[in-house]
């Protein structure tokens, strides 16, 4: 028996290709994928129908690499031989040739889906619910072995650490997949969440194709809790992108998109609560300084200071008709002795005379208009004080009453009190601490 090294069998797998009159130049005819221009220059895509797909490459010393116009979904007819690459013992068709031949049938499906469930509005901005800034909660429907739930979940973890995370496992490729995924969707949106994430990671057109599944598209737009799409990567597109509530480029962008940043967050709430001290601060101190106000405008308007201002009013009043009696005295008595000197120059003895006793007359009945009126100004005065002592309540301590507190508050009834309860008698000279031993009430 004859025993062959990997290397060994690797090569005599490559020479029976190049061997083969139909593997070694053969016309191969599918829908284009994954369609990729390398940055080395090299071309790289799979060609695939609805059972079965193969790698193509094009090489960069190809005229037919620089050249070539093609984009996934395309349906082509390629020339080329097969080939292994011995590296990964995969194979692949090594184009030589390429024809269009119109619009591969899984990708033309994709479009046609499209356009009818755009023009049926499942596409519309005014029927996508907001997706909540501080989520308590957030479901993950994907397949809980793959790289895109850790992204998820660590990126969640790190950026808002207090929301919940619940994953429902499901199928994301193959026949089965699109129910899989219904399926974790009508669960989770019995489940109270704020927002759902709905995804997976990378993979060809086909692998994500799921996501394009016109009953798994209408799950997603009447659910009741919001959705974000996360499928593939940035260039990938499915429809569920489009009909979501909002579409990521990928799983990760998906959980920075549904969560707050909970650092930015917590400089924010303090920030806002430095603002609200301030904004209380300077509205207590306003206050404080309107109560101190008003607390002297009440302390200026006391009884006591109101009594004081009239009868310093009153004192005042008293003093300025002294001063206009003084005033008018004087200024008749220059009149009159005006008079007399200029009668004396004319010296008409008897005009002179009858002059002086109608001066005197008019003197005398002037002083005693004078005199009734201070006198009657004066009665006023003493009346208005007499009023204003009165209203003091000094006054009526001074007849013997007494003012009655209760811890600081005037008690007027006996119903203010109880047995053994004790009151302060306020009198003129003093005060009295009286414990109630009993109290009776009088009949109305």
């Amino acid at each position: 028996m004859q025993v062959y090294s990997v290397k060994e069998i690797s090569d005599y797998i490559q020479n029976t290709l190049k061997k083969d009159p139909i593997l070694s130049n053969v016309w191969v005819e599918g829908e284009i994928s994954n369609f990729n221009k390398n940055i080395s220059g090299h071309v790289y895509f799979r060609l695939k129908d609805e059972k079965a797909l193969i790698s193509c490459m094009i090489f960069k010393t190809m005229s037919l690499a620089k050249t070539i116009n093609l984009k996934d979904g395309d349906k082509v007819q390629l020339r080329g031989s097969i080939t292994t690459y011995q590296g990964s013992s995969t194979y692949q068709l090594l184009v030589k040739e390429c024809k269009k031949s119109g619009t591969g049938d899984l990708f033309q499906k994709y479009l046609e889906l499209k356009e009818k469930l755009e023009k049926e509005g499942y596409f519309s901005e005014l029927t996508k619910k907001s997706i909540t800034k501080y989520p308590k909660s957030i479901g993950v429907i994907t397949s809980s072995t793959g790289a895109a739930v850790n992204d998820i979940c660590r990126t969640i973890k790190r950026r808002y650490p207090i929301c919940d995370i619940l994953i429902y496992h499901c199928v994301v490729q193959g026949e089965q997949s699109a129910q899989s995924i219904i399926e974790g969707i009508k669960y989770m949106d019995e489940q109270n969440l704020d927002t759902m994430i709905v995804g997976r990671g990378g993979g060809s057109f086909e692998d994500l194709n799921s996501y394009n599944d016109e009953n798994l598209l209408k799950t997603i737009y009447n659910a009741k809790t919001p959705i974000i799409s996360a499928v593939g990567h940035e260039n990938d597109f499915m429809l569920s992108d489009f009909v979501a509530d909002l579409r990521a480029s990928t799983p990760t962008a998906a959980a920075e998109l549904a969560t707050a940043d909970f650092g930015e967050l917590k400089i924010y709430l303090q920030e806002s609560y430095a603002k609200i001290n301030r904004i209380l601060s300077r509205r207590f101190e306003d206050e404080n300084q309107e109560l101190e106000y008003y607390g002297k405008q009440l302390e200026f308007l006391g009884p006591k200071n109101i009594i004081k201002e009239h009868v310093d009013n009153l004192q005042k009043l008293k003093e300025n008709l002294k001063k206009a009696y003084k005033k008018n005295l004087v200024d008749k008595y220059n009149q009159e002795l005006n008079i007399y000197h200029k009668l004396n120059l004319l010296k008409p003895d008897k005009l002179l005379s009858m002059e002086i006793d109608k001066l005197n007359k008019i003197r005398i009945t002037m002083i005693k208009n004078l005199i009734s009126n201070i006198s009657y100004k004066e009665l006023i005065l003493d009346s208005y004080k007499n009023n204003l002592l009165h209203l003091n309540p000094s006054a009526i301590l001074e007849k013997g009453y007494a003012k009655v507190l209760k811890d600081d508050k005037n008690i007027s009834s006996v119903e203010d009190v109880k047995k053994n309860d004790n009151i302060i008698l306020i009198m003129k000279d003093g005060k009295l601490d009286t414990l109630v031993q009993n109290k009776e009430k009088f009949n109305e």
